[in-house]
């Protein structure tokens, strides 16, 4: 290509020129140094848009200076690739991420612990029972449980404490 005059609309017809003339060979030039056909394409783009950034003055001579950008570009991806260790990197395809949805054993075994749990719980005395699922499952505080029973806080603690002691005890020697 001809030397580059000063007019922005010269400058713009021969970048135009260059990118319809050289993307695909520019491409096929990143292949060969070992890109994959996406990588390549990025790696295109990166050289025509630096290429568009520098000075007219530069361009004397686009077609080389294209390639010794692309070589710049090239070296930087490389550069980039070594310091994030890009060659460690699984691709996405290949990742088996695991399902939302629960296997059919786990659906077994989780079945089996909640019965386990049941009946663990049923075997508590009753007000040891209830006193254990208000403040688990309803969330209501020790004070709030003595009020109700008519207890101190220190009996709620106590019947808490027992049955956790028995709950543990259960779930261990069968789990």
């Amino acid at each position: 290509m001809a030397a580059l005059g000063d007019s922005r609309a010269d400058v713009s017809a021969v970048r135009e020129a260059l990118a319809s003339r050289y993307r695909k060979p520019l491409i096929q030039w990143f292949r060969n140094r070992g890109l994959d056909p996406e990588a390549s394409e990025d790696c295109a783009h990166e050289s025509f848009v630096r290429l568009c950034g520098c000075e007219t003055a530069v361009l004397h001579n686009p077609d080389a200076y294209l390639f010794r950008v692309a070589s710049s570009v090239l070296a930087d991806r490389r550069r980039r690739a070594r310091v994030r260790y890009e060659d460690h990197h699984l691709p996405l395809e290949d990742f088996d991420a695991p399902s939302e949805e629960p296997t059919p054993a786990r659906v077994f075994e989780d079945r089996e612990a909640l019965v386990q749990l049941a009946t663990a719980l049923n075997e508590l005395p009753e007000r040891t029972r209830e006193i254990f699922l208000l403040n688990r499952l309803d969330k209501v505080s020790y004070g709030e449980i003595a009020v109700r029973f008519g207890i101190s806080a220190s009996a709620v603690e106590k019947h808490m404490m027992k049955a956790i002691a028995h709950l543990h005890a259960r779930i261990a020697r069968n789990g």
